[in-house]
């Protein structure tokens, strides 16, 4: 009967040592849970945060594509200008002035109409 009870009492000890690693190792599966749910809000605040970024550049890139697109025809605009008044006889002074430019700008655009007249006689022979 002794040898009942102490072996009752060696299972007993045993199962509540079972019993105390199940519950140690559920609280370690709540902090799992606790660190999972924080890595979900993260991913979530990254994702969101690189989206936002992508169609920030997105609208910059179409804003510079405007921007390039109108400063393009702004230029070819100023250009024709240019020429005309250095063809009506209108000094780089005046003209710099008037476009509201520097000289060695309103020298440069009139070298580069020169080489394309130049280049449009050689084609056209």
């Amino acid at each position: 009967m002794t040898y009942a009870v102490a072996a009752m009492a060696v299972v007993m000890v045993f199962e509540s040592w079972c019993l105390w690693r199940v519950l140690n190792r559920l609280g370690v599966v709540g902090r799992i849970e606790d660190r999972l749910s924080s890595l979900t809000q993260t991913i979530r605040l990254l994702t969101d945060t690189t989206e936002t970024c992508f169609q920030v550049i997105a609208g910059q890139l179409e804003l510079e594509q405007s921007q390039r697109t109108a400063s393009s025809n702004g230029r070819a605009v100023r250009q024709r200008r240019v020429v005309g008044a250095a063809r009506r006889g209108r000094s780089m002074t005046e003209i710099a002035a008037e476009e509201e430019i520097a000289e060695g700008e309103v020298r440069l655009r009139l070298h580069f109409a020169e080489q394309d007249g130049n280049a449009e006689r050689e084609h056209h022979g």
